[in-house]
């Protein structure tokens, strides 16, 4: 188990483990999973509706990621170094985008959704399991006031980020499946909306 994993297992045992459960086994087709890390989402892919999964992120731990792997022996699984705002991909290359705790630490998240929405096929979908502001008034102000301690200790990352609402400017419906810590953490679908371009 790998320090990130050890960090990760309070909140896994909180919630995280059955919401990744319930929202990977939605995947089908050609999977592309954002920020794949040290792969907690792998043991949920069903290999029956799943042709393959590139599993991306900017600093690929891979020794992890095939380690976990392992049990999916008919899964066709593509590791690649890759960064969300600038993907090679080719347009509507995928039937779903997965991303599990990613866009707290994205530099630029417009961009970064703009091109999982140019890799997205129109008629795919998203998974997405995120951290955000809190909605309570005094809960959110906390997390505006440690975000740039965190920032430092986290490798960038956000604990107040408005990432639902990010969603929804970028061009996607939502469909909210689960949510924990007082609406912290936030899982569900989503497709792009027939009007945007």
């Amino acid at each position: 188990m790998t320090i990130y994993d050890l960090f990760m297992e309070p909140l896994e045992k909180t919630g995280l483990r059955r919401l990744r459960k319930k929202l990977i086994k939605k995947a089908s087709g050609d999977v592309l999973e954002i920020g794949a890390g040290t792969g907690l989402n792998l043991p949920y892919y069903r290999e029956e509706q799943v042709s393959s999964v590139v599993l991306m992120d900017r600093d690929l731990k891979s020794k992890a990621l095939k380690k976990k792997s392992s049990n999916h022996k008919n899964l066709k699984l593509i590791f690649r170094e890759e960064n969300v705002m600038n993907l090679s991909f080719p347009d509507e290359r995928f039937d779903t985008v997965v991303f599990t705790l990613v866009f707290c630490t994205v530099a630029d998240v417009e961009k970064g959704l703009k091109e999982i929405r140019r890799v997205l096929k129109k008629d795919g979908k998203i998974i997405f399991i995120e951290h955000v502001r809190p909605e309570s008034k005094a809960l959110g102000r906390t997390f505006d006031t440690a975000t740039p301690l965190w920032k430092k200790l986290a490798k960038g990352c956000h604990l107040n980020r408005k990432t639902m609402e990010q969603l929804r400017s970028s061009g996607f419906e939502l469909k909210l499946e689960g949510k924990m810590m007082k609406n912290i953490f936030l899982g569900g679908t989503g497709k792009i909306k027939r009007t945007a371009q």
